[in-house]
């Protein structure tokens, strides 16, 4: 009985024995032996990844300058953005960080913004859009002084002072556009 189940000792009861081709496994009663399956190990030949990305993706030259995205943003930008916004001049100078004598000037000499201001602009261009869609322009001001309960009582437009912030305010708005309130 090779293979079969045979009476053990007291002591050679959850004893794990391991061979070379095959494993012991010994339980209260019984023993059973399975022979280990071993598997041929296959390499794939080396790819050349210089060949495969270049056939694939274009690669741009690295002596083409690179332009920046927004090159001359100037008030005029701006004002298209300010009129669908709720905000006054005054809360755009504190949200931009900028005294808002500096944005009668802007405006006054046609200058352009810098490009951290440029930054939050456009972050703040993008939750005008959703906020307006979803409210309304009115509904969307209203919202603004509201304190959500995700927000962890804080009103709004206390959060837009930061990017961050921003950003948090824009993924609720997305949460609400969704049916998710909290």
């Amino acid at each position: 009985m090779k293979f079969g189940p045979r009476q053990l000792k007291q002591n050679d009861k959850k004893k794990y024995r391991f061979r070379q081709k095959t494993y012991t496994f010994v339980t209260n009663d019984t023993i059973m032996k399975k022979n280990i399956k071993r598997y041929p190990v296959i390499e794939d030949p080396p790819l050349s990844m210089v060949s495969d990305f270049e056939a694939i993706y274009e690669i741009p030259d690295k002596t083409t300058k690179r332009t920046p995205a927004v090159k001359d943003f100037t008030y005029t930008h701006f004002k298209r953005i300010a009129d669908r916004a709720p905000f006054s001049l005054n809360e755009w100078a504190d949200l931009l960080y900028i005294s808002e004598r500096s944005l009668h000037r802007y405006a006054k000499e046609g200058d352009g913004f810098n490009g951290l201001q440029i930054e939050r602009i456009l972050l703040l261009a993008k939750l005008i859009d959703i906020g307006n869609e979803f409210f309304g322009k009115e509904g969307f001001r209203q919202w603004l002084h509201s304190r959500p309960f995700s927000l962890n009582g804080a009103t709004v437009k206390e959060l837009l002072t930061t990017h961050t912030g921003i950003q948090e305010v824009i993924d609720l708005l997305h949460r609400l556009e969704h049916g998710i309130s909290a």
